[in-house]
């Protein structure tokens, strides 16, 4: 009888040891799942990247021509407090905090002709209090790699000034087709002396599309014909 138990035993022993643990509903698939963080440099943007950037700007590095077709828009914008906060934090020699504000703005867009490399090409400033903010919008037509490419610069000073100034880009942005955006920032004291052809590219972009576009004209014109409240006049008169 004590031989018969130790083999009952032993037997109900191994089969324990054969059965696999339970595992709750889910549990397998959640410790499978990985989870892919890309982090975007845009201080020191990676070599391939920034001679795909390179190659980017060198498609537009020509005077436009646009097609008869344009269109001009002009607008006040209540930000938020939480929205001002976030737009003054990102634009240098900016004061962050502070209540609402109201944002005067003026966009500028060109066609461009049929079967050329670009559909249009859009330029928009916007004021609040005494920051100016630019930013040019070039759209590729039928692109497989660049869907759009983003110069902009961000300063300290009236509307007036920055039309006249043609400040330098400090920042510079590809929308690619499938894949993560190259973005090459200005970022303080810190050595970028190897994205300098890529800035020049951009300032000289900048530069034509201004001209081309008539900004100097245009913009000031426009914002002069919006309601300008006590702030406005006030970062207007200052400056």
């Amino acid at each position: 009888m004590r031989l018969a138990g130790l083999l009952i035993s032993l037997l109900a022993a191994t089969a324990l040891a054969q059965v696999a643990p339970s595992v709750p509903d889910g549990a397998e698939s959640r410790t499978q799942t990985k989870i892919q963080v890309n982090f975007l440099n845009s201080c020191r943007p990676a070599k391939a990247d920034a001679e795909e950037m390179g190659r980017a700007l060198a498609q537009v590095k020509e005077r436009p021509r646009f097609a008869a077709d344009f269109e001009i828009s002009r607008g006040v914008t209540m930000l938020t407090e939480a929205e001002s906060e976030a737009l003054t934090e990102a634009r240098a020699g900016a004061t962050k905090g502070g209540a609402a504000k109201p944002s005067r703005w003026v966009r500028i867009r060109k066609e461009f002709p049929e079967k050329t490399l670009l559909t249009d090409a859009q330029y928009s400033l916007s004021v609040e209090g005494n920051s100016a903010s630019e930013t040019l919008a070039l759209h590729l037509r039928d692109s497989k790699e660049v869907l759009q490419i983003l110069i902009s610069d961000s300063v300290t000073g009236s509307a007036a000034q920055v039309v006249k100034a043609n400040t330098p880009p400090d920042r510079i942005r590809i929308e690619r087709f499938g894949k993560g955006s190259i973005v090459l920032a200005r970022c303080g004291t810190m050595d970028q002396s190897a994205y300098e052809p890529l800035f020049k590219a951009a300032d000289g972009i900048f530069e034509r599309y201004r001209a081309a576009m008539a900004v100097r004209a245009v913009v000031p014109a426009e914002l002069a014909r919006l309601p300008r409240g006590k702030e406005s006049k006030a970062a207007e008169t200052n400056h």
